[in-house]
């Protein structure tokens, strides 16, 4: 009797330790007691300043980078072809491709990404007009101690300054490429850095995701861990010049602000969103804690203001950068937790005071956030759209579905108009990467190819 007591016993708390642990991990759970916060003087403050952005990048820019030339969702200056319910956009060309969910650089006529098969990553480039394969580069990778229940492949989008191509593999190998000289088959690795190993953080359960920004003459990314959350290497030699915080991965990218006069890098990372100066130093951070330091979207910088969101139960905050006594400092607006605004693998845009993005995760909708309040626009319904990445061009949102469709959409907080939709231009199994505009040529992929679309005026 006294053993079977202790067996009853030892099962009931069993049922209890399984059951606190899965409260501990739920999302629901914690979004369940968080609670929101509001800086009232400092929404006053937003709602009377003109959050000027700068303007679209000159035309002969490309789309050197992750995010596009003002690494905010935006393509360079010049109009393209929006009558797309009357007349589909024409596909020019098609180029195949492995697996992988890098996005499309293309500079001078080039285009630039990554891909994954037979346990090798590859950069490749291809002539941007006609698909042409052009070089690639091939180098083993080993995927060990990523979640194998997730497809294989490079995240990270590559940086292209002047004659260098710079990447991040999906095992965060870093690699400065320069282009082969004509007749030469494969480009020459200038330089190269193992993230991991070097700065001994951990590879992360999705891999690694950071673009590179280029910024002067450092290049920038985000190993994580002990030994630098945030490294900058010399864009030249692969030296390495900073390190900064101590923080774990996330999945996110870094990008450029400007506080004063003061030019900043913003970093979220697995737990925190850093503001460090460009010698290395932390000028301040702050708290964001999400579950399986799933912070993924890249920061976006509107003025002085910058947004961040997160999904798995987060949700998403407006900071103010205050520079002050040679110090830059994180001010909040508001903090919209558990049931807010939130953005998971797709970064969200911003026009006229408003940010459109995807909400949630596997059911996630397409919405439109005041940037005033952090609060969903309740009038503005979107039907039709799955869940996908965006770009914003001009008045419009260019947007690729996972499932493969391509949609544009009215990029207007009045009302949701969707102009057209195109089904599956691409496959229907995670097509993360984002699309690509310039001159008016549109670049998609998935794990199969690399297409380009016709949206050029008439």
């Amino acid at each position: 009797m006294r053993t079977r007591r202790v067996v009853l016993l030892l099962g009931f708390l069993a049922v209890i330790g399984v059951g606190a642990f899965v409260v501990y991990r739920s999302s629901w759970v914690r979004s369940w007691f968080a609670r929101d916060s509001e800086n009232l003087d400092e929404m006053t403050r937003l709602r009377e300043s003109p959050l000027k952005v700068a303007p679209a990048a000159d035309p002969a820019a490309g789309w050197p980078h992750w995010r596009g030339p003002t690494r905010d969702g935006r393509p360079p200056e010049g109009p393209i072809r929006t009558d797309w319910d009357a007349k589909k956009p024409a596909l020019l060309w098609r180029a195949d491709c492995s697996a992988g969910f890098s996005s499309c650089s293309v500079v001078g006529g080039r285009l630039y990404s990554q891909d994954y098969s037979d346990d090798q990553e590859r950069v490749f480039c291809l002539d941007a007009a006609t698909g042409k394969p052009l070089w690639e580069y091939r180098y083993p990778v080993d995927y060990a101690g990523t979640d194998r229940g997730q497809p294989a492949g490079p995240r990270a989008t590559p940086t292209v300054v002047g004659n260098r191509v710079y990447t991040v593999g999906g095992a965060g190998k870093l690699l400065c490429l320069e282009p082969p000289a004509d007749g030469a088959a494969t480009p020459r690795a200038v330089w190269q850095q193992e993230l991991i190993r070097e700065f001994g953080g951990k590879l992360e359960q999705w891999g690694v995701a950071c673009s590179p920004l280029v910024e002067g003459d450092l290049v920038i990314v985000q190993p994580g861990g002990e030994r630098g959350a945030v490294a900058a290497f010399d864009r030249e030699s692969g030296q390495l010049r900073w390190t900064a915080g101590d923080n774990p991965a996330g999945y996110s990218s870094p990008i450029v602000a400007t506080a004063g006069d003061r030019r900043l890098i913003l970093a979220l990372t697995g737990n925190a969103l850093l503001v460090v100066g460009l010698g290395g130093e932390v000028l301040d951070r702050y708290e964001w804690k999400t579950q399986f330091q799933g912070n993924i979207a890249t920061p976006l910088a509107v003025a002085d203001y910058v947004f961040i969101s997160s999904a798995y139960g987060m949700g998403s905050a407006l900071l103010r950068l205050d520079a002050r006594d040679g110090g830059v400092k994180l001010v909040e607006v508001y903090a919209r937790r558990g049931h807010a605004f939130q953005n998971h693998h797709c970064t969200s845009v911003y026009k006229d005071r408003h940010l459109f993005g995807f909400d949630g995760m596997g059911g996630a909708r397409l919405k439109c956030v005041s940037i005033d309040t952090g609060k969903v626009v309740e009038s503005w319904e979107a039907e039709g759209v799955d869940k996908g990445t965006l770009i914003l061009a001009g008045d419009y949102l260019i947007i690729q579905s996972e499932r493969g469709d391509l949609a544009l959409v009215t990029a207007t907080h009045t009302e949701f108009d969707l102009v057209a939709k195109l089904p599956r231009v691409l496959s229907g199994r995670n097509n993360w990467a984002t699309p690509t505009l310039v001159g008016g040529l549109l670049y998609l992929r998935d794990d199969q190819k690399v297409v380009c679309y016709d949206v050029r005026p008439r």
